[in-house]
């Protein structure tokens, strides 16, 4: 007997593949939601101030102050784009070695450098002085301090990746995270880590990031401060010299890993990555999205908040000389001045 009839319900065609524009590259997530367009600020490739950008501030006035690593420079741009150099910190050619700078913040009226070879320096924009801070820890000279940040109370933190200054040779190559405290005492508080870069701490001062460059990773380190839910056996440590625990996460796509970090009011944090852009994380560590560099600029090193209500990222292309910025859709923890500003939630 011939079988009997079928009827097929009909089938939903399979979805093609999307249009080339909506392809994103495997791993690389899309831009954020609530950033507004990518524009240029400013581009400086030609001056001596230019030569390869690294770190990133604004001052009570609304310049962003940055440096040139290359060249010894550290110079600011006004809010209309305007270049003004500002002092240069390499000492005479027969005292050595080059300054080398790298990170930028201000604090308490004067700003703040990490340098490769000379350790912590401080600028008071009044006497037009550059001093040193700290250029040893017990006795022996740094790897080369990269980048820095302040708590709430006042405290720097500064990184110290091996392989880029002055300091002791391949026999040690672990990273090192140093505290100087308000009392003016400097101590070691990480000593792991491949090659941390970028710090910043949290909104509710109990967390301090770090970016391992070459692990291309973000650490998180949770300050002792307890007892808490989580902890009610943890003791409470007000200076910030310890930790509950540390976190590593937030491993990032691409040959490029994570430089200059900043948190905004929200908890998100931001880093500038290798690959070229900028790329935001939730509170959790969870990746939200990245905003490359216009142009295919090769290396972000380095970005402050700054601007309209401290809500636009100004992030620099360390090989072009560009300086680009966006509306963020918070705004950033560390204002204009340093000044830590209220967390949003």
């Amino acid at each position: 007997m011939p079988a009997p009839a079928t009827t097929t319900a009909p089938q939903t065609p399979m979805a093609g593949t999307p249009p080339g524009e909506a392809i994103q590259p495997w791993g690389l997530p899309p831009p954020p939601p609530g950033i507004g367009p990518v524009s240029q600020f400013a581009d400086i490739h030609d001056q001596p101030q230019g030569k390869f950008l690294e770190g990133g501030s604004f001052d009570d006035a609304g310049n962003f102050w940055f440096v040139a690593i290359g060249s010894g420079w550290i110079s600011y741009l006004t809010p209309e784009g305007k270049l003004v150099p500002g002092f240069n910190c390499n000492p005479p050619a027969s005292v050595g070695f080059a300054c080398e700078p790298q990170g930028t913040r201000w604090h308490d009226g004067k700003l703040y450098l990490t340098s490769r070879h000379l350790g912590i320096m401080v600028w008071d924009p009044q006497t037009k002085k550059l001093s040193s801070l700290v250029t040893t820890y017990r006795n022996q000279l740094f790897k080369g301090p990269n980048d820095l940040d302040f708590d709430a109370e006042g405290n720097l933190y500064f990184t110290d990746p091996w392989g880029t200054g002055a300091g002791p040779d391949s026999a040690d190559q672990a990273g090192a995270v140093y505290q100087y405290s308000t009392s003016g005492v400097l101590r070691r508080i990480i000593s792991t880590g491949q090659f941390p870069n970028g710090i910043a701490v949290s909104p509710d001062d109990k967390t301090l990031a770090v970016a391992d460059y070459a692990a291309n990773r973000m650490l998180y380190y949770s300050f002792l401060s307890g007892p808490n839910p989580a902890c009610t056996q943890c003791a409470n440590d007000p200076g910030h010299q310890t930790f509950s625990f540390a976190t590593s996460g937030s491993f990032n796509p691409g040959n490029g890993g994570p430089d200059g970090i900043h948190y905004d009011v929200h908890g998100d944090l931001w880093a500038a990555l290798g690959i070229g852009g900028v790329i935001e994380y939730d509170p959790r560590g969870i990746i939200l999205g990245y905003v490359p560099l216009p142009n295919g600029d090769a290396a972000a090193t380095n970005f402050s908040f700054g601007g309209p209500d401290n809500q636009y990222i100004y992030m620099e292309g360390a090989v072009t000389g560009v300086v680009y910025r966006f509306k963020a859709p918070y705004p950033g923890l560390v204002g204009p001045g340093g000044e830590r500003l209220p967390a949003q939630k």
